[in-house]
C-alpha cells in the first residue's frame, strides 16, 4: 500500500515527538482515509490516524500530547493530524461500546469526544488502514458490524445530512453562504456519493473513488456537480465548469436531495433513481 510522502514524514514526526514527550505510550499507529487510499491531495487532505495506546491516557500524558499535538500543528510544512487515540481493547468490542477518549482536530488535542469514534473508521481499519507501527490490522480482530454501520449511515442523513439541506436551502443562512464555497462543494458532493456507495457495498471508498462511483450511478444531470467536485479535488485552481456560484450551490442542493431520497428508497427497498 502506498502511502504519500508527506502523510508519512507527519506520522512519523507525530510517533517521534510522542515518543519522546510520552515513552511506550503508543503501540500502534494506522493511517486511514486519503492516506491510505492513495487520494490524499496536499490543498485538501488531512492524515487521518488511529493510535492504539497500552491504555487511558491519564491527565499528565494528555497535557505531554497536547503540547506534542500543538508542536505539529504549528509546524507550516506538515498537513494537520486529524485521529483518536483507543485502546486494543476498543479496537475490538467496536465505536457502539467504547467509551469517547482523547481525539485530534485540526491539528489539535482535545481530552475526550466522540469525534471519529464511529463505525466507518472501524470499517476503513479492516479494509484499508496503512500500517506506520504495530501488527497488520487484520490480525488485531479489530470489530467489524455491517448492519451496524448501515445503522449508523441511516441517522447521519437524519441527523446531519437532512438539517444542512434544509439550512442550506434557506437564502440567507451560514450554511447557504459556505455551499457557494468550493471546500464545501468538494466535500458535500464527493460525501453524498461516498455515503451512497457505502451504503450499497458496505465498503467506505476514498473521496475520488466516490466520485467516479457516482459518475456511474447517478443520472446524467448530476454529473456536472460530480465532475466540479472532482475538478476541485484534483486540480483546485483550475478554472470552475460553472459560470455562476449560484448555479453551482443550486446543482449541489438538488443533489444532495436527489442521494437522500435515493438512500433511504435503498434502505427501505424502495425504487432506487
Amino acid at each position: 500500500m502506498t502511502v504519500h510522502l508527506l502523510a508519512r514524514r507527519t506520522a512519523e514526526a507525530h510517533l517521534a515527538m510522542a515518543d519522546a514527550a510520552t515513552p511506550d505510550l503508543i503501540e500502534a499507529l494506522y493511517l486511514i482515509g486519503s492516506a491510505a487510499m492513495n487520494d490524499f491531495r496536499l490543498s485538501l487532505s488531512n492524515v487521518d490516524f488511529v493510535a492504539v495506546v497500552r491504555g487511558r491516557p491519564d491527565q499528565s500524558t494528555l497535557t505531554a500530547l497536547s503540547e506534542v499535538h500543538a508542536r505539529l500543528s504549528d509546524d507550516p510544512s506538515l498537513p494537520d493530524l486529524d485521529g483518536i487515540y483507543v485502546t486494543w481493547d476498543e479496537l475490538r468490542v467496536g465505536p457502539l461500546v467504547a467509551p469517547d477518549g482523547p481525539f485530534v482536530r485540526h491539528g489539535r488535542l482535545h481530552v475526550t469526544g466522540c469525534h471519529e469514534r464511529h463505525p466507518a473508521t472501524w470499517n476503513m481499519l479492516n479494509a484499508h488502514a496503512a500500517t506506520v507501527r504495530g501488527p497488520l490490522c487484520a490480525g488485531t480482530l479489530v470489530w467489524r458490524d455491517p448492519a451496524e454501520l448501515e445503522a449508523w449511515l441511516l441517522t447521519t442523513i437524519e441527523t446531519l445530512w437532512c438539517p444542512w439541506l434544509e439550512e442550506a436551502s434557506k437564502g440567507h443562512s451560514a450554511a447557504s453562504a459556505a455551499a457557494l464555497e468550493k471546500d464545501t462543494v468538494e466535500r458535500v458532493a464527493l460525501g453524498m456519493c461516498r455515503l451512497h456507495y457505502t451504503l450499497a457495498t458496505g465498503s467506505v471508498p476514498s473521496k475520488s473513488d466516490a466520485g467516479l462511483y457516482g459518475l456511474i450511478t447517478f443520472p446524467r444531470k448530476w454529473h456536472p456537480i460530480i465532475d466540479e467536485a472532482l475538478r476541485i479535488r484534483r486540480e483546485p485552481d483550475a478554472p470552475s465548469f460553472y459560470v455562476s456560484r449560484n448555479m453551482r450551490r443550486s446543482e449541489l442542493l438538488g443533489f444532495v436531495h436527489t442521494v437522500l431520497v435515493d438512500a433511504l428508497a435503498m434502505h427501505s427497498g424502495g425504487p432506487q433513481t
